[in-house]
């Protein structure tokens, strides 16, 4: 491993074999950062530019970084963050706390993540992006951010609260997703979406309130905070009252 004298390790940091840390990170207490990563990866500029400083990079305490990441410089993430194998974070992003990203997930930078955000594999987040709270983005996901390709006029996708985004769906750039919607997989969504809507199809349309849809028991199941029955560790919940049933 090659960690810089100038990081700043908390206590009972775990860093895997092969691993590189720049001189621009910080790391929080209790984190294990996996083997072959690399944590402060410099942007382009600072290869060219011997008089660059690197922005810093900042990992909160008691997160997990798997094998294989590459966390650029310019990057703050919350306390309990997990990934998954072979992430990329570019420069300009802010996660905040409770997020997981899976295996293989690609967040282009320029971002803002909230707090309890679950990114499944294969998830690539294009520059500009603003992710809320509690959003549930599944595996092939794709937020585009270039309407006029490849102009670089670009727009980033906004999801609201507590919606979700289903299997391998396209948002196209400048969208928004409305709180506690559900995109359905498959999807390539072109218009705003407005809260608790169900979108389809390609291309996707408004197929109904998530407030209609039943289970096979024939029971609501949406807006999915107010039907949750796993405990989760979200703020709301009280694990005794989960432990008892």
């Amino acid at each position: 491993m090659q960690i810089d004298s100038k990081a700043v390790i908390g206590e009972n940091v775990e860093i895997g074999f092969g691993t590189i840390i720049y001189g621009n990170v910080e790391i929080g207490a209790n984190t294990v950062i996996g083997p072959y990563s690399i944590i402060g990866e410099r942007v382009a500029e600072a290869y060219s530019n011997k008089e660059y400083n690197s922005k810093k990079t900042y990992i909160g305490e008691n997160s997990i970084i798997r094998s294989h990441s590459i966390i650029y410089e310019d990057v703050e993430i919350g306390e309990n963050f997990q990934s998954g194998h072979r992430i990329t974070i570019r420069e300009k992003t802010i996660i905040g706390k409770n997020c997981s990203v899976g295996t293989l997930c690609d967040l282009q930078g320029d971002l803002q993540i909230g707090d309890f955000v679950r990114l499944h594999s294969n998830v690539h987040i294009g520059q500009k992006s603003r992710i809320e709270d509690f959003v549930w983005i599944y595996p092939y996901v794709v937020l585009t951010n270039d309407p006029y390709p490849p102009m670089g006029e670009l727009k980033g996708v906004t999801i609201k609260q507590y919606a979700q985004v289903a299997t391998a769906s396209v948002i196209l750039p400048g969208i928004t997703i409305g709180e506690n919607s559900l995109i359905g997989a498959y999807s390539l969504v072109r218009k705003d979406v407005q809260p608790e809507r169900v979108i389809v199809g390609v291309p996707g349309k408004d197929l109904c309130s998530v407030r209609e849809i039943l289970n096979d028991k024939k029971e609501r199941v949406y807006p999915w905070k107010e039907y949750l029955k796993d405990f989760r560790g979200y703020p709301w919940q009280i694990k005794k009252d989960f432990e008892n049933n």
